[in-house]
């Protein structure tokens, strides 16, 4: 068994595996087909993720000993658990950068998170949510058994229909929902996997500019899969926007995927005080500083799955959506943009508090 080819955590579980259990395992590769030739002969079903460049599959002790010693094998990390990372912005100043015209139109967001409420300021006066997947349950009909997922798409692009002082920024933008997490908020890195690869595949057919992505994982190392998933996104061309996650206010604390480079990764302000929201996880990462900038966090009004049609939550999965709906107005009026120009834009519209990069990166976001 090669060891250092194992997440610590693996090692821990299937050190105490009995008759041949299995733990779902993420099977990082060095050689994709290679990797994919040698699973053909494999006992168990896997399930592939080329944008990735990884497998998902079930492994018991002997497995992972066997997988540990292939050379097609980069590391094998354990299947993660997945977690949400729980807007009024007049300081902001978004009016200069909508001209009161630029609202998303013509632009759609992804959202990866716990389903979506037929809420009004999605559906009327015409229905924006064009596409809703269930990676759970397989239904066709709109739901969301948690609220995040509608909360996040409310501070994102909620219009404000039943009460137009809880208005969204991209109030016109197409919204397409993938409900990759359960109703307890959580779910594990083949559900997100599975999520990421159909935004991959199918982005140029819906017009998905940006993708939200309000969960963490814990960050095994610098190669864990939903990072690398998320990078692969960026590169297709799409913004990708993430949490930092609420684990701080301690040093490395960054949440997957917003651990990586590529992808602008959204920390916490306190807009009462203007400062770092104690709760937003910190930098560095093993890549440099970490987050990108930060948004309003604390005491959002935005849309609930039931009565009353409006609730508060506070958290970095909260100023998430913030960020990706700017993005999604800020392409909405340049078209042209690429989303390395638009991260660019963005951090260099941010006001520094402390200056500390680690935790508020280029600062909050004024324009």
């Amino acid at each position: 068994m090669d060891k250092n080819k194992i997440s610590p955590e693996i090692l821990n579980k299937v050190s105490t595996l009995e008759n041949k259990q299995t733990e779902c395992v993420v099977v990082s590769a060095n050689n994709f087909d290679d990797m994919k030739k040698f699973l053909k002969t494999y006992k168990y079903h896997y399930t592939p993720y080329r944008f990735a460049n990884c497998f998902c599959l079930p492994a018991d002790f002997d497995d992972i000993n066997i997988l540990s010693n292939q050379n097609c094998v980069s590391y094998i990390f354990s299947n993660s658990e997945v977690k949400i990372e729980n807007a009024e912005c007049d300081f902001m100043n978004i009016s200069a950068l909508t001209e009161n015209k630029f609202f998303g139109q013509g632009q759609t967001i992804c959202f990866i998170d716990t389903g979506i409420f037929p809420h009004l300021d999605f559906i009327f006066p015409h229905n924006r949510v064009i596409k809703f997947i269930d990676l759970y349950h397989q239904s066709q009909t709109q739901y969301d058994d948690n609220g995040h997922g509608t909360f996040v798409a409310g501070v994102c692009c909620g219009n404000g229909t039943i009460e137009n002082t809880h208005l969204g920024f991209a109030t016109r933008a197409n919204i397409i929902m993938i409900k990759a997490l359960g109703d307890k908020g959580n779910s594990n890195s083949n559900m997100i996997l599975d999520a990421m690869q159909w935004v991959f595949e199918n982005h140029k057919a819906y017009n998905i500019s940006v993708v939200c992505m309000s969960f963490g994982a814990d960050v095994i190392n610098g190669s864990d899969p939903l990072s690398k998933g998320a990078e692969s996104l960026w590169k297709r061309g799409i913004v990708v926007v993430a949490a930092a996650g609420n684990s701080g206010p301690n040093k490395s604390t960054i949440k997957s995927p917003g651990n990586n480079p590529y992808i602008i990764t959204v920390g916490a302000l306190d807009s009462k005080s203007m400062k770092v929201a104690d709760f937003s996880s910190c930098g560095p990462t093993i890549y440099g500083h970490k987050p990108d900038l930060l948004a309003p966090a604390v005491d959002i009004v935005a849309c609930n799955n039931s009565i009353p049609p409006y609730t508060v939550m506070s958290g970095t999965s909260v100023a998430t959506p913030i960020v990706a709906g700017i993005c999604a107005i800020i392409k909405s009026r340049y078209p042209t943009m690429t989303n390395n120009e638009i991260k660019k834009f963005l951090l260099d519209h941010c006001v520094k508090i402390t200056g500390d990069k680690d935790s508020e990166g280029a600062g909050y976001l004024k324009f």
